[in-house]
């Protein structure tokens, strides 16, 4: 692969900043590339970046005024954090995953559009993450391990094998906060959910894209994962992505989610 066809991170570590915004503090690590002569693609559509950088229809961060969420009990309180530890767990898996895949973009041989757009998706899930742990949101762990091990970033059949699973799981799990949350009589916290699940499916359609894999777009209906939210880790850990162990642990690295052309980072008042 030649260098002129890879682009700068679009993205800086927090540690090289000294400017807002200002993110959660959360352990961090770089992660250490591993060769491998396997590659991710042979190409991808010229406006797939796009796609993924009209993204999440804006999650914020703390320092962008977020309002308060109204809450009518204690119960609801607990509940609603609960769920936002939850939130925060996943969109920390997501974002470590695809800040693996960046770090390996030789090993992967990353065109420079699939980069770019990588570094797009990245910077969502960082927004993401940023604004469950803004709301309450505690991650359960900022250490994970991922079916294939290493060889996810070594090989680029089992790197886009994992990031479909991952984002169906996320599809899934957003469905449940949606029908959970509007259970509870928080209208607002189930429109995030949709605000979020819009953004997951568009991940979900250029990871498709990259894997040339026809139609790009093949879901008549998000399939339904999980009967509620809170049985969301449980499912997660089946699938391999909550045993960290040595040879096999990724550590959350947060990055500065300022990305060119990423739009609508703040949802509203919540």
């Amino acid at each position: 692969m030649e260098n002129q066809n890879v682009p700068d991170d679009r993205t800086m570590p927090l540690e090289a900043l000294n400017q807002e915004p200002t993110l959660p503090a959360i352990p961090t690590s770089s992660p250490t590339p591993e060769k491998s002569r396997r590659k991710l693609l042979q190409g991808v559509l010229a406006g797939a970046a796009g796609l993924s950088v009209t993204s999440v229809a804006g999650l914020a961060l703390a320092s962008n005024g977020l309002g308060g969420l109204h809450i009518q009990n204690q119960s609801t309180t607990s509940d609603i954090k609960t769920f936002f530890s939850i939130l925060a767990t996943g969109e920390a898996l997501a974002q470590t995953f695809y800040s693996q895949a960046i770090a390996h973009q030789e090993d992967l041989e990353l065109t420079r559009e699939a980069l770019f757009t990588l570094q797009a998706i990245r910077a969502e899930e960082q927004l993401h993450f940023s604004l469950a742990v803004s709301q309450g949101g505690v991650p359960a762990t900022t250490h994970f391990s991922f079916p294939y091990g290493k060889a996810t970033f070594r090989d680029g059949a089992l790197f886009l094998k994992t990031q479909q699973q991952i984002e169906e799981l996320t599809s899934g799990a957003l469905l449940a906060w949606i029908k959970d949350t509007a259970s509870m009589g928080q209208p607002r916290l189930a429109q995030l959910g949709g605000q979020l699940m819009q953004v997951e499916g568009g991940h979900r359609v250029l990871g498709r894209v990259f894997r040339d894999t026809n139609p790009f777009a093949n879901w008549g209906f998000a399939p339904v994962v999980v009967a509620h939210f809170t049985d969301v880790p449980s499912v997660v850990k089946a699938a391999g992505f909550l045993s960290p162990k040595q040879g096999n642990d990724f550590e959350l690295r947060q990055i500065d989610p300022r990305f060119p052309g990423l739009i609508d980072t703040t949802p509203g008042t919540l």
